[in-house]
């Protein structure tokens, strides 16, 4: 096993300071204030409040359920929590507002063809008038500080975050962090890693090294941020016309920096450390996740543009062409439990690298941290294109041996950062 952290014991999780945070039910017919120092503390208040034994919390503005005391603290204050029954279907702000104006509009969201008709008879004017708004929004997309542009900023009241590239890096790594600790509620709720040592080791040391990984990476905060200098290369014939406190004391600014100074030239991770918008802010949907390419020239969207464009691009979605829950994770687990049966003296022989037919020395943690976290396995997507039926591709991820470049990469980059480590301690 990697052992990078062997012979250190896990601080046990304890309570952050008591802020304030909004509460609502699922039809957002109640909202009420609530101060709690922790996941546990506001589902105690809003069970209370709303009178649902053993509720469960939701993010309104995306819908992710919140399972983690470290995610949550990783939220600002004020943020509007939805709060359910165990089986009850929650709905994003956004879902919720368009499907009132479904209901109450029908009619206008069929008025194309009269828009279309109008358009034709009057096309002097109207281009008069898209060339006047088309230079005004470009101006708009330009600006970047919160002074520039005060009506982009509307609803985020973390006073300290000053331009719209900083709302748009902590938009990717929440988005990033969310999957981290799904795939950590996962692994540690498995009657596996209770029962078996060996499991919750392996388990443990991988969630550990995913952890460090992602701060190295700052959570891919580039991914949404238009002032990073690389980006994502698009396919020729696509174009249509925070971070957490570390467990040994060092700041996660430093971290970072030993992260990154360890990861070598051979780093398979960096090239998906990349920015998915232009220089201007422009996102294209890539389309459902069998596809090469979105069919739909009209799938594109600026957040940088306008309020209204930013609450919209909530609805944009990372999906996972090999899906977390289907795949990924458990693939992870059916690893485990073949080192762990071995270990044990179970059936199943011992398990073998495919690759070099010797001995498994542990799970392919590189290849699960790419299917999780990054771009090479992440499509972004319009709502339309985020197709939730099964896929029907598998998770990469094996056992692998002494002999794997996997391996052995992740040996030399543990015995880098450990060095660093040892030093700045």
């Amino acid at each position: 096993m990697f052992n990078l952290f062997a012979g250190k014991d896990k601080p046990a999780a304890s309570g952050g300071p008591l802020q304030g945070y909004k509460v609502t039910d699922v039809e957002r017919s109640r909202k009420y204030g609530v101060a709690a120092d922790s996941l546990r503390m506001l589902r105690a208040k809003a069970s209370e409040k709303f009178k649902i034994p053993e509720c469960r919390v939701y993010l309104a503005q995306d819908g992710v359920e919140v399972t983690d005391e470290d995610y949550f603290r990783t939220l600002p204050a004020q943020i509007l929590f939805v709060v359910a029954g165990k089986d009850t279907v929650v709905q994003t702000d956004f879902e919720l507002m368009y499907n009132a104006i479904k209901t109450a509009h029908t009619d206008l969201l069929h008025a194309g063809e009269l828009a279309q008709q109008f358009v034709s008879n009057n096309q002097p004017e109207i281009s008069k008038i898209l060339f006047n708004a088309q230079r005004g929004r470009d101006d708009l997309i330009q600006r970047s500080a919160r002074e520039e542009h005060a009506e982009w900023f509307v609803g985020i009241d973390d006073r300290a975050v000053k331009t719209k590239e900083e709302v748009m890096k902590r938009r990717g790594q929440d988005r990033i962090r969310g999957y981290f600790y799904k795939t950590k509620d996962e692994l540690t709720k498995c009657a596996m890693y209770r029962g078996s040592p060996m499991a919750r080791e392996l388990i443990d040391e991988m969630l550990e090294l995913f952890r460090q990984l992602l701060v190295g990476f700052d959570y891919f905060s580039c991914m949404f941020d238009r002032s990073c200098q690389r980006r994502m290369e698009l396919k020729p014939d696509t174009e249509d016309g925070g971070d957490e406190p570390d467990a040994q004391r060092i700041p996660p600014k430093r971290l970072k920096l030993l992260v990154q100074s360890s990861l070598g030239r051979d780093c398979r991770i960096e090239p998906y450390n990349v920015a998915l918008c232009s220089e201007r802010g422009d996102f294209r949907c890539m389309g459902v996740w069998k596809d090469e390419r979105c069919r739909y020239a009209s799938h594109r969207i600026n957040p940088y543009a306008s309020r209204e464009n930013l609450i919209l691009f909530q609805v944009w979605n990372l999906d996972h062409q090999v899906e977390i829950s289907r795949s990924v994770l458990p693939s992870i687990l059916d690893n485990v439990e073949r080192m762990v049966s071995s270990a044990d003296g179970g059936g199943g022989g011992t398990p073998m690298c495919k690759l070099h037919r010797r001995k498994g020395k542990n799970l392919s943690v590189i290849t699960y941290f790419l299917e999780l976290f990054t771009l090479s396995n992440l499509k972004l997507v319009h709502i339309v294109c985020h197709d939730k039926t099964v896929h029907e591709l598998i998770s990469n991820g094996t056992i692998i041996c002494d002999r794997c470049e996997e391996y052995k990469y992740i040996k030399q980059f543990q015995r880098k950062l450990r060095e660093k480590k040892d030093a700045l301690l």
